[in-house]
C-alpha cells in the first residue's frame, strides 16, 4: 500500500471521529441557549407577576386613601357644625342645634358622635323613641330599661355610674334625658353623660353633650364646670383656641365659680398656651 492510501485512510478515521463530537458539542450549545432563554422568561413572567401584585396593591392603597379623604371630609363637616354649635352657646342663642348624626352604618369614633338627642334636647313634654313606657311601666329598650318614675330612674342610671359601667350608664343617661325633659334631675343627667363621653375617650360627643348642657341649662349650678369640660373635650380634640375661647368665656361670665374649677381651668389654659 502506497504512502498516499496511507494518508487518505488515515483522514478518514480522524473525520469518522470528529464529525460525531462536533454534532454533539452543538446539540449541548442548543440545550444551554434553551435554557437561558428559558431563564429569561421566567424572570419576564416574574417582573409582570410582581408588577400585577404593585398594581393591585396600588389600587387597594388608593381606595382607602379615597375612603380616608370622604372620612375626613365629613369629620370637618361636623367639627363646622359644631363649632357653630359652641359660637351660639356662648352667645346665648338657643336657635342652633347642636351635633349631628352619622349615616345609618357608621361607627362612632373619638372624633364623630352619634348625638342621639336628634341634635338637640327634646322639646318640652316629648319623648324620644326610647322614651315611650313598656308593657312593664318601664322606659328604654334592649338591656336598659329605666323606672317610669323620674327618682327611680336617675338612681338606676347613676348605679351603673357607680359600678363603673360607663356603657349602660350611657345608655341610661340617654333614655332619662329623653323620657323627662324637664325634671330637676335632667340637667345633672345632661352633665354626667358629657362625663362619661370624656371618660370613654368619645371628645367629640362630650363637647356635643356639655354644649347642649350650656344651652339648655345656663343657671344650673354646674354650669361654669361644663364650660371647663367643654374646653377640656376642645384640648383633647386638639381645637386649642376654641378650647382657650371656651375657659376665658367661663372666667368672665362665671368670675365666682369654684375655686376648684378656676384652678383646673388656668392649668389647662396654660397646657395649651392661651394667651
Amino acid at each position: 500500500m502506497s504512502i498516499r492510501t496511507h494518508i487518505a485512510a488515515g483522514l478518514g478515521a480522524v473525520l469518522l471521529v470528529a464529525t460525531p463530537s462536533a454534532a454533539f458539542a452543538g446539540t449541548k450549545d442548543d440545550v444551554r441557549s434553551l435554557q437561558e432563554r428559558m431563564a429569561r422568561v421566567e424572570q419576564s413572567a416574574a417582573a409582570q407577576s410582581a408588577m400585577t401584585v404593585r398594581i393591585g396593591e396600588l389600587e387597594s392603597e388608593i381606595q382607602t386613601l379615597t375612603g380616608r379623604i370622604e372620612e375626613l371630609s365629613y369629620r370637618l363637616d361636623q367639627a363646622d357644625q359644631r363649632l357653630n354649635a359652641v359660637s351660639a352657646a356662648l352667645s346665648g342663642d338657643n336657635s342652633v342645634q347642636v351635633g349631628g348624626s352619622l349615616p345609618p352604618g357608621a361607627v362612632e369614633g373619638s372624633t364623630g358622635p352619634i348625638d342621639l338627642m336628634s341634635a338637640g334636647a327634646p322639646a318640652a313634654g316629648q319623648a324620644g323613641r326610647n322614651a315611650q313606657p313598656d308593657a312593664t311601666g318601664a322606659v328604654g329598650g334592649g338591656d336598659v330599661e329605666l323606672p317610669l318614675d323620674p327618682n327611680a330612674a336617675f338612681d338606676y342610671a347613676s348605679k351603673f355610674l357607680l359600678e363603673g359601667d360607663y356603657q349602660h350608664a350611657k345608655s341610661a343617661f340617654e333614655i332619662y334625658i329623653e323620657a323627662f325633659p324637664n325634671h330637676p334631675h335632667t340637667p345633672d343627667a345632661q352633665f354626667r353623660l358629657g362625663e362619661i363621653h370624656l371618660a370613654l375617650g368619645e371628645n367629640a360627643a362630650a363637647a356635643d353633650a356639655f354644649i347642649a348642657h350650656i344651652r339648655n341649662y345656663p343657671n344650673d349650678p354646674r354650669a361654669a364646670e361644663a364650660y371647663l369640660k367643654l374646653g377640656t373635650a376642645f384640648a383633647r380634640l386638639e381645637k386649642p383656641s376654641e378650647a382657650c375661647t371656651v375657659f376665658k368665656t367661663m372666667k368672665t361670665k362665671y368670675p365666682n365659680a369654684a375655686g376648684a374649677v378656676m384652678q383646673r381651668a388656668d392649668l389647662e389654659m396654660a397646657r395649651i398656651n392661651c394667651n
